[in-house]
């Protein structure tokens, strides 16, 4: 069955946010901040994703939600891969507020992309990180 392509959102706020599947964290500066991510192709719509091996490429595509505040953007190579030893993730794009992550889907996988946010107005970065799965006969 072929992968089909699919969008995350995420949603970044320079403040600490409680419940409703905000996670918390410390900008780069010490700073308080919370993200929290829409979307992907798994049930709980938490920013993960999983595709099927032999399906295909796939094509996940990531931008802000439309209520984050633009000062939030993607710098530089904003996107990076953990547990990827097949080198099967990849990101494409500048664009500061979306990128495109492909994964070619040739093997299984349990990795997770790391998003660098940058805040322009406190010049900080900000980590966020969901999963990436691919697992055999996993439909998508």
């Amino acid at each position: 069955m072929p992968n089909n392509p699919t969008s995350v959102t995420l949603d970044v706020r320079a403040s600490s946010s409680n419940g409703g599947g905000w996670v918390n964290v410390n900008a780069a500066n010490g700073a308080p901040y919370s993200y929290l991510y829409a979307g992907g192709n798994e049930p709980a719509n938490n920013g993960n994703i999983g595709f099927g091996t032999g399906g295909g490429n796939a094509a996940v595509t990531l931008g802000f939600a439309s209520s984050t505040d633009p000062r939030f953007q993607f710098v530089g190579d904003a996107v990076t891969f953990q547990n990827d030893s097949g080198g099967q993730l990849s990101t494409h794009g500048n664009a500061p507020r979306t990128r495109v992550i492909n994964d070619s889907c040739v093997a299984e996988l349990n990795g997770s992309y790391k998003v660098v946010v940058t805040d322009t107005a406190a010049n900080t970065t900000i980590a966020c990180d969901p999963v990436i799965t691919n697992r055999p006969g996993m439909a998508s």
